[in-house]
């Protein structure tokens, strides 16, 4: 619905990055995952990177974009996103940070 109401708004680029991040976003909350999906969710960041580029020039910044490479290892690892909390490790990285 998002992409419908704002595709003539916004640049091309741009509606075709956030077209990728919300399948990788949605692949992300599955709550199941094979290696199939995994490489979906792989696909659609790959082509969100590659669209990505128009935000800069639009002065959007996203800090933690890389850590959206992290997510398929990471479902590997521990399962699917609904069964683990980044919490801890994000407020020990802030209090890390401070120091």
């Amino acid at each position: 619905i998002f992409l419908s109401c704002v595709h003539d708004l916004i640049p091309l680029q741009m509606a075709i990055a956030f077209r990728h991040f919300i399948d990788f976003f949605q692949q992300a909350l599955a709550k199941e995952h094979s290696e199939r999906t995994l490489a979906e969710m792989d696909q659609s960041l790959l082509l969100f990177s590659r669209h990505s580029a128009i935000f800069e020039e639009c002065k959007l910044r996203f800090p933690k974009m890389h850590a959206l490479w992290k997510y398929t290892t990471d479902i590997r690892r521990y399962g699917v996103t609904g069964n683990y909390s980044t919490t801890h490790s994000e407020r020990q990285h802030r209090k890390d940070a401070k120091e």
